[in-house]
């Protein structure tokens, strides 16, 4: 599902056990944390400022704790100096929040049997229900399902949302209605593919929030 360079490794951000976003580690050091300064930003107050890099040293990827506050742990063991990371490693850097690290040589169907959203961060590419979506979301709709994505459930104010959308426009001059429009057309494209569930919802007198549909194991324990 991913397109990445021969020799770039990839990072897959896990939210609650569930697959929802990934990044191609192309550069040298990657650095992990809550600011937007970071190549990999994860909007919890759990999550340092500046969390933790991945430091690219030939054909190994090595990570390491940039003294925050709550930890960082691989494979549940909490890392106290720098970690050669293996392919299936799992990076813990917040209760909710986990990576799996992808080395190179990796071509296993990382999504198989995974539903709701997914976005592919290095080729803008976006999945639901396991579907690629085509034609692609406009710019618009894209950064909009950017910024919920990374955060589900999380309560976005009308503010912070046109500030992502529309970073280069005067907040003033974009309406409620416009950003309302583009939330109807986000939630109508990723509704044709799965109509069983909404996506993007309305929080009145707050925002929008983005949630992920329940896993079948889940939707079969609600059954019984």
């Amino acid at each position: 599902m991913n397109e990445k360079a021969s020799g770039d490794a990839l990072l897959v951000l896990f939210q609650e056990g569930k697959p929802c976003q990934n990044w191609v580690l192309e550069k040298l050091v990657t650095t992990i944390g809550r600011w937007d300064d970071n190549d990999v930003t994860i909007p919890d107050r759990w999550v340092s400022r500046h969390h933790a890099q991945i430091r690219r040293e030939g054909g190994r990827y090595i990570i390491e704790d940039l003294g925050s506050k709550n930890g960082l742990f691989v494979n549940r063991k909490r890392v106290t100096r720098p970690v050669v990371l293996e392919d299936g490693d799992r990076i813990q850097i917040a209760p909710q929040y986990s990576f799996t690290f992808v080395d190179n040589e990796a071509t296993a169907p990382l999504f198989q049997g995974q539903s709701g959203v997914l976005i592919d961060e290095y080729a803008h590419r976006v999945w639901v229900h396991r579907q690629e979506l085509d034609p692609p979301l406009s710019s618009a709709q894209y950064a909009l399902l950017r910024t919920m994505v990374g955060a589900p459930g999380h309560v976005f104010s009308r503010d912070e949302l046109i500030s992502f959308v529309w970073p280069d426009e005067d907040p003033a001059g974009i309406s409620a209605e416009a950003l309302n429009s583009l939330v109807r057309r986000l939630r109508k494209r990723l509704m044709s593919v799965d109509p069983s569930h909404r996506y993007v919802f309305a929080v009145r007198g707050h925002g929008f929030k983005l949630e992920q549909p329940p896993t079948r194991a889940r939707l079969d324990r609600a059954h019984h």
